[in-house]
């Protein structure tokens, strides 16, 4: 029973410190090492919120970003008829540039999937940026 208790104790805190770094990271002026301490405690579904508050508020979805979302394309979909591809600009729009989609999309593809609270358990990820180089 009190192994339960406590496991569920950890739970809770562990989810209440992900809430706490998703309201930090809706805010601008977030630096580099500051985002990348904040990855390893957070899942897929909080960096999808930070994406969506920030959008909400009018600012790039990626964290690192503080640019004003302006300009925001009303169509659903673009067409590139130099790559003969058609693009769906739904998450697209969250975001002030290509580079901040892709930099953004890079680092919520590291962010792990196990639970945050049993994260203590496994060895951290090392989290990288995105470079334009990439």
């Amino acid at each position: 029973r009190d192994q339960l208790i406590a496991a569920v104790a950890k739970k809770r805190a562990a989810q209440a410190r992900a809430h706490e770094i998703v309201i930090r990271l809706i805010e601008p002026g977030v630096t580099e090492a500051e985002f990348l301490s904040m990855l390893g405690h957070i899942d897929p579904p909080s960096y999808t919120d930070i994406v969506d508050e920030r959008e909400i508020n009018k600012l790039c979805g990626y964290p690192l970003c503080s640019n004003a979302l302006e300009n925001v394309p009303k169509q659903k979909y673009t067409i590139s008829s130099a790559k003969n591809k058609v693009y769906d600009l739904t998450q697209r729009k969250k975001y002030c540039s290509g580079h901040c989609y892709k930099a953004s999309e890079f680092v919520k593809a590291q962010i792990p999937a196990s639970p945050i609270w049993l994260r203590d358990r496994e060895v951290p990820p090392d989290f990288k940026l995105f470079s334009k180089n990439q």
